[in-house]
């Protein structure tokens, strides 16, 4: 039975903006939460706001959520590729509608519970989630499916083991690992291979509209700034991908693996451990003795699959 409904869970963020640009376009959106992870709790919030004037969904009610990790503070390491703001490089109508009086926690509980099939798309730390979890104990099977940009397969992008979202909050991320929630891990394995260049950026503001030229200004501000990092003249388009496993489920290869968060390693705190003994393909039976999967593992995508989904987002947004 396809989704229907979603909650998205953001801290915007370049990427985040073509996130719920997809979202808004493929699902019934029953609202934005947001989290501090690539900018102060506020400043992601009025960005929310903001994208969601942009695409034409000010309607689309945002519920604040949680300023920090459940464990010390928010970390600063998103300012280097985001900026400020969050969203350099273009600005942001004015969001015409303002935040909920409800907190995050207590929407995602009220909508899920309310929502039969509601499906949460998470792009940040998992702070919100795992609160939620801890509050709601029937929560995590009451979701249909979460998708999560996060973690990695391989290697980091903050440390050497440890991918951002994950990073910034281990303890929620092992909260919701540990939940029994129908997870879906889009890890920087996947999402890398889904990065965008200067001719891509080009093909989205090509689409003509007011959205595509601001989405595609957005973009180009993130790809410089990640090229200055990394040298690369691409960037990967790390949150679009975790929208369209849902989406376009065939655009991507899947498999199952148990995936654990390292909470105590001095190099690895953050890590998503992929238990590489035992992956399997989906439907396979769980041999004698090994651990169960916790997690449907994105692998692989069609990146120029990704890009067309981008495109008419953004040709049918005002």
């Amino acid at each position: 039975m396809p989704l229907t409904k979603a909650i998205i869970d953001c801290d915007p963020g370049h990427d985040d903006v073509v996130a719920i640009l997809l979202a808004a376009k493929h699902f019934d959106l029953l609202g934005v939460t947001t989290v501090g992870g690539n900018a102060p709790a506020w400043r992601v919030t009025e960005n929310a706001l903001g994208v969601l004037e942009l695409i034409g969904r000010p309607e689309v009610p945002v519920a604040r959520g949680a300023e920090g990790p459940i464990i010390g503070t928010l970390p600063r390491a998103g300012e280097r590729v985001h900026g400020t703001s969050g969203l350099d490089g273009a600005v942001l109508p004015r969001g015409s509608n303002r935040v909920i009086a409800k907190r995050a926690v207590e929407f995602l509980i009220d909508t899920v519970m309310a929502n039969p099939g509601t499906a949460v798309i998470a792009t940040g730390p998992l702070t919100n989630l795992a609160l939620a979890m801890r509050a709601e104990p029937r929560l995590a099977k009451s979701i249909a499916r979460l998708s999560f940009m996060g973690g990695s397969a391989t290697w980091g992008n903050v440390t050497a083991a440890a991918e951002f979202n994950a990073w910034a909050d281990p303890e929620a991320a092992h909260v919701v690992y540990s939940s029994g929630a129908r997870i879906t891990m889009c890890g920087l394995d996947l999402t890398r291979q889904a990065a965008v260049g200067p001719e891509t950026i080009a093909r989205f503001r090509a689409v003509g509209t007011r959205t595509a030229a601001v989405v595609a200004d957005l973009l180009e501000h993130y790809r410089a700034a990640a090229e200055r990092i990394t040298g690369s003249p691409a960037v990967p388009l790390h949150d679009p991908c975790a929208v369209a496993t849902l989406a376009a489920p065939e655009l991507f290869t899947f498999a199952r693996a148990n995936v654990t968060v390292e909470l105590r390693g001095e190099e690895t705190r953050g890590m998503t451990v992929v238990d590489q003994r035992l992956v399997l393909e989906e439907g396979a039976p769980v041999p004698e003795g090994m651990p169960r999967p916790n997690c449907r593992w994105a692998k692989r995508i069609e990146a120029e699959g990704l890009f067309r989904l981008v495109e008419e987002a953004l040709a049918a947004c005002p």
